[in-house]
């Protein structure tokens, strides 16, 4: 495997990586098209493009599994507008029509300056990290993401539960480890608590966010990763919450 993130992978490497994330691929592919045998083909075609993007020098640095499933879908689209006109199923035709109306210079916005949301995130356990993707990158309605995963929709709920405060976590490590000084190192360990309770707490916080920039930014992402958790948030879309699962 790790040749393979090199760029030179092996034969009996690419063989252990198609066992390992075949029967998920293709669980998934099913869910993008309506005929079986085009769920076959794009669960192949994602593979092959994986391990030549992989040759190339590109593809996955992490985790396989959410690159494949995110080539998956982006095939369905690409293959339902050519000649091939893979039939979608009305969750991935609305994706594609929400996705070709979204703001661009927006979208650009929100992605700036992730590189400790990044490396937090990719601090995380593999399965952690697919059920994030699935629900906060790829807003995967929930039922979708229960089947990638192999989960019942309270499964599915425990996991995303776990994966997001992990992530908090992780993301307030990456913070801490970045301070610059010592007062930054203190009230790094006073974000995660502000966020949760929905503002600022305390003066002393409030006076060093309002003179530190490296703070503030980091403040300012955490209240948006929790926005977005609590949108994405399968318990949201009807699930069980995630005190009454088990998965």
């Amino acid at each position: 495997m790790a040749g393979y993130r090199s760029g030179g992978g092996s034969p009996a490497a690419a063989d252990l990586l198609y066992r390992r994330h075949h029967a998920a691929t293709l669980r998934y592919a099913r869910t993008c098209c309506r005929d079986p045998h085009d769920a076959e083909d794009l669960t192949s075609e994602a593979f092959f493009r994986t391990f030549r993007a992989v040759r190339s020098g590109g593809g996955p640095r992490g985790p396989w599994r959410p690159y494949l499933l995110t080539v998956v879908r982006h095939t369905a689209m690409e293959w339902s507008a050519g000649e091939r006109r893979v039939l979608l199923t009305a969750d991935v035709a609305f994706w594609r029509e929400h996705a070709a109306t979204a703001d661009p210079e927006q979208r650009v916005v929100a992605r700036e300056d992730r590189r400790l949301l990044i490396r937090s995130f990719r601090a995380l356990p593999e399965r952690w990290q697919t059920v994030l993707w699935l629900t906060l990158v790829e807003e995967e309605p929930p039922h979708r993401a229960a089947v990638a995963l192999g989960l019942s929709p309270s499964g599915l709920t425990s996991l995303a539960f776990r994966a997001r405060e992990g992530l908090r976590e992780s993301y307030l490590r990456a913070h801490l480890e970045s301070a610059r000084d010592d007062r930054c190192r203190h009230y790094s360990g006073l974000l995660g608590a502000s966020v949760r309770h929905g503002g600022v707490r305390g003066r002393a916080l409030a006076r060093h966010l309002a003179g530190c920039a490296f703070c503030s930014h980091a403040h300012q992402v955490l209240a948006g990763l929790n926005a977005a958790m609590r949108t994405a948030s399968p318990a949201a879309s009807g699930t069980a919450s995630p005190a009454g699962s088990r998965g």
